[in-house]
């Protein structure tokens, strides 16, 4: 009998600003209607002296401890928002995390699919290893798309998750249905370019979810859409989720009301939308904040419940696969207090949004930069002083500099 191996704990840091969604949207010329339809609330904002590796570091660090740097043997980190071409961003916060020299780290890219492939690698490394535990980070961050359609559903944030065996949270099943194909829909070529297609995106999306979905049900030999509790989907737009849940319950009952599938959506995909709605498009770390509010929110996550996952990156691969709740998964994520997070983060105008980008995408293209602190008056003092959170100091010669607050 394969081991049970999975998710044993989660967490996410969503950094300490947000904007409210749909008043940039309106702001950007967005339709009333449209807004309605995109069901927008906020998306994170990280302050110019946070970046990739200061979210990482400050998702992991409850879930980690000084006094025991060998808890971990493998770090991975997913991301598409790498700040350097060869060195992994992984380095970074391997150091900043302080663990053992013994535990070997490494970046995984692959779009929004990457936090899935560093889940699948590390639940491989444990099946090997089946004492020892892996931490996967997922941290991305979007860059400035000024009066982009797509502008006011893009995010920032990151999730941590220890990996072990006879986890607490989620036990990955083994089945699984995989779909791979070369789109070229979303794209970031250079340091600050975001490129998105979303057209050609949003069909890739629905188009491997049905392959992957048949995939699954191959692999598993039937037709399995009543055995789950509820399917959590990689939520960039509400809208696009509510379509693909669609696909899948329509794969499953051709001759489905659409009473019947919005009561499936409502039912089974709803609760787990709460944290990107929060976030925006965390991108490789989406489907992950998707568990983390299910597990929140689902009215039920008894031990044993069967969920379905749905992970899409662009460029292009894609996988269904499914789960079961350990024996203490609310209580395991319930004490990271996420909704509180989310809750406590400051809202910034249109104007100050902007300067903020701005100023982050210096920090990301230019040899030689220093935060300006002073964009959002009282924010270091108010949300990192004494709160043991990492932040930029300064890049020296590209080199990045960090200190504890």
């Amino acid at each position: 009998m394969q081991l049970a191996v999975g998710i044993d704990d989660l967490t996410l840091y969503g950094s300490t600003l947000a904007v409210d969604a749909a008043a940039l949207a309106s702001a950007r010329g967005t339709s009333d209607r449209e807004i309605r339809r995109l069901q927008l609330v906020r998306r994170s904002l990280p302050p110019s002296f946070e970046d990739p590796v200061t979210l990482a570091v400050n998702a992991a660090r409850p879930l980690t401890d000084p006094d025991d740097p060998d808890r971990y043997g493998l770090l991975v980190v997913a991301t598409e928002s790498g700040v350097d071409y060869a060195k992994p961003l992984s380095s970074y916060v391997h150091k900043y995390l302080q663990l053992s020299h013994r535990c070997r780290h490494l970046e995984v890219k692959h779009a929004c699919y990457a936090g899935t492939a560093a889940l699948r690698l590390a639940s491989a490394w444990v099946q090997c290893n089946p004492t020892r535990r892996a931490l996967v980070i997922t941290t991305d961050m979007a860059r400035r798309l000024f009066y982009d359609p797509g502008e006011p559903a893009e995010g920032a944030g990151a999730v941590a998750m220890v990996v072990a065996a006879e986890p607490r949270v989620l036990a990955f099943e083994p089945a699984s249905g995989v779909a791979a194909r070369e789109v070229y829909d979303v794209m970031r070529p250079t340091p600050s370019l975001e490129t998105i297609h979303s057209g050609l995106s949003l069909g890739a999306y629905l188009d491997l979810l049905e392959l992957a979905w048949d995939g699954y049900r191959e692999d598993v030999g039937a037709d399995v859409l009543d055995t789950f509790s509820h399917v959590i989907y990689h939520t960039p737009i509400t809208p696009l989720v509510q379509q693909a849940h669609g696909l899948v319950v329509e794969a499953h009952q051709p001759d489905a009301e659409p009473s019947a599938v919005a009561e499936s959506f409502e039912r089974m995909v709803r609760p787990s939308l709460k944290y990107c709605q929060e976030l925006g498009n965390t991108y490789s770390g989406s489907l992950w904040a998707a568990l983390a509010a299910l597990v929140d929110h689902a009215p039920s996550v008894a031990a044993g419940e069967r969920i379905g996952l749905y992970s899409y990156g662009s460029g292009s691969c894609a996988e269904f696969f499914s789960g079961r709740f350990g024996a203490s998964a609310r209580e395991t994520v319930g004490r990271h207090q996420i909704g509180q997070h989310l809750a406590s983060r400051r809202h910034v105008d249109l104007a100050v949004y902007e300067r903020i980008v701005l100023d982050t995408e210096r920090s990301l293209t230019e040899a030689h930069f220093k935060p300006d602190t002073s964009l959002v008056p009282g924010l270091l003092d108010a949300a990192y002083t004494g709160r043991s959170r990492l932040v930029l100091e300064d890049v020296r010669d590209y080199y990045r500099t960090y200190g504890w607050m």
